[in-house]
C-alpha cells in the first residue's frame, strides 16, 4: 500500500454505522468519565452493562460477549491499564468479581441455548 493510500484510508470520514462498528462501548453507549479512555470504576460498570445488553438483545453472540469480557478483566489489572493506578485495589477487586460474574451467567445461558463457548 502506498503511504498516499493509506493517509487517504485513515483520514476517511466514517459513516454512523461504520463509527458504532469501530467504537463499540466508550464512544457513545457508555459515558467516558473523566479523562479519555478507560480510567474509572463507572466506566468499568458501564461496559459490562453494554456487553451484556448487546448479548441479551442478540447483537453479539456469546463467544464475542466472553471474548469481550476477559478482555476488560484484563483491563482491570494496574499492570495492564496505566490509567487505573489511583483507584483503590478493592474496588478492581470488586470490578473483577462481578465481571466473573456476568461472565458465567452468559456462559450458562450460551450452553442452555446450545451455542458452542468452547473458549479459544
Amino acid at each position: 500500500m502506498k503511504i498516499h493510500d493509506y493517509i487517504k484510508e485513515s483520514s476517511k470520514t466514517l459513516s454512523q454505522e461504520e463509527r458504532e462498528e469501530r467504537y463499540k462501548y466508550l464512544g457513545k453507549e457508555v459515558i467516558d468519565v473523566n479523562e479519555p479512555g478507560l480510567d474509572s470504576i463507572a466506566e468499568f460498570y458501564g461496559i459490562v452493562h453494554a456487553i451484556w445488553d448487546d448479548w441479551a438483545d442478540g447483537r453479539i453472540d456469546t463467544k464475542t460477549a466472553l471474548r469481550r469480557l476477559a478482555l476488560l478483566k484484563l483491563l482491570s489489572f494496574k499492570g495492564k491499564n496505566k490509567k487505573i493506578q489511583d483507584i483503590d485495589d478493592e474496588d478492581l477487586e470488586e470490578v473483577r468479581k462481578f465481571i466473573d460474574y456476568v461472565r458465567q451467567i452468559i456462559k450458562n445461558k450460551g450452553r442452555k441455548r446450545g451455542e458452542d463457548i468452547s473458549e479459544e
